[in-house]
């Protein structure tokens, strides 16, 4: 009984702080420094604020390309990740932000005559970077996020467009 009490509490009190929110979506480029490979991508984002400050993203990226580190070729499938979002506005319509959160990638390695291999790195991904909204609703977004995965670690540069909505 008490915890259902704390929980018909806890939405009531959280019920506003949605009713409150912005929600952004994004679409962009990425690319992709995995050890060495050099791998471009299309991105896209959904954020929700909670407050001004403080909300949560997600991010889903498609390989566009490839590229050979030494005879092999290696491809980004896809990657996928979640983080917390801080921001803070600089300027009338400049906000700079910070995220933190936990990232997937799924990559494929070709070497001819010895066939091909996918594998998935799974780790903490954390970032800066930057949004100029030129009007009430749509800006220009840039991040620098680097991915720590079990085996592969990434450096992405992403710069794209945004939406208020």
């Amino acid at each position: 009984m008490k915890l259902a009490l704390a929980s018909l509490a806890a939405l009531a009190v959280a019920t506003p702080a949605f009713a409150q929110g912005d929600i952004e979506l994004g679409a962009a480029y990425s690319h992709f420094d995995a050890d060495g490979a050099n791998l471009d991508a299309l991105t896209a984002r959904g954020t929700y604020f909670f407050t001004p400050h403080v909300g949560v993203e997600g991010e889903a990226s498609i390989g566009v390309g490839d590229d050979n580190v030494g005879a092999a070729k290696v491809e980004l499938d896809n990657s996928l990740a979640a983080f917390g979002v801080v921001q803070m506005p600089v300027a009338e319509r400049v906000d700079l932000f910070a995220r933190a959160g936990y990232a997937t990638n799924d990559y494929n390695v070709d070497v001819p005559g010895l066939g091909s291999a996918s594998g998935e790195d799974d780790g903490l991904a954390y970032g800066v970077g930057g949004k100029v909204f030129l009007t009430d609703r749509f800006g220009l977004r840039a991040d620098v996020t680097r991915y720590e995965g079990d085996d592969t670690d990434a450096d992405v540069i992403s710069v794209g467009g945004v939406m208020k909505f």
